[in-house]
This record gives C-alpha cells, sequence and structure tokens, in this order.
C-alpha cells in the first residue's frame, strides 16, 4: 500500500526530498527603505514611558509597607488633615514634583 506517492507504510522506502542550492544574486534595482516620522517616535517614546509608569506604580501598590514608613504616614495624613500643607510656596511645590518624577521615573 502506497500513501501519497510517498513510499510504503512504516517509512520505509520513503527519501527526502533534495533541495537544490540557493545562490544569491545581486540586484541593482531599487531597494526598500523604512522611515520613522519624529512624531512616530515621540508616541513611542510616550507609550514606553507610561507603562514604566504603570509597571512602578504596580510596584509600589503591592509593596508591603514598612514599619517606619507606616509612622511617617499617619504623621503627613495628621499635618494634611490640620491643614499644614494648604498654602505651600512655589518653590516648595517644585521640590514636591521633582521628587514625585524622580520618584517614577527611578532616578532615586
Amino acid at each position: 500500500m502506497n500513501v501519497d506517492k510517498i513510499g510504503r507504510v512504516g517509512g520505509y522506502g520513503y527519501e527526502p526530498k533534495k533541495t537544490a542550492a540557493t545562490s544569491k544574486t545581486e540586484s541593482n534595482g531599487p531597494v526598500d527603505t523604512i522611515s520613522i516620522s519624529d512624531a512616530a517616535k515621540k508616541l513611542a517614546t510616550e507609550a514606553k514611558l507610561q507603562s514604566e509608569v504603570k509597571q512602578i506604580a504596580k510596584q509600589i501598590v503591592s509593596a508591603p509597607p514598612e514599619e517606619d514608613r507606616t509612622e511617617k504616614i499617619k504623621a503627613v495624613k495628621d499635618r494634611l488633615k490640620n491643614g499644614d500643607y494648604d498654602n505651600l510656596s512655589n518653590d516648595m511645590l517644585d521640590k514636591i514634583s521633582d521628587q514625585i518624577a524622580s520618584t517614577f521615573l527611578g532616578q532615586l
């Protein structure tokens, strides 16, 4: 019994086809090129940064709180309730935003 002109069942009589070696030929025809616009590069960079920020945020949320940090967080919450942070100067706000940015970007 033959199957699809391969040979007998059980592998007897089967010989794999030999392929001819391909030779490289040089062509003088047109060459395809790709160019990526600056806007696309900017969007790719922004998307990468957003994914990194999301990943860092997940790590921060999933990290167990340290005992020393819980005391500090409690003190900050008390100060927020008392209104100690209501009227901060622009310099202080700049420092806080820089620290937040460096924490999220991993530059601490």
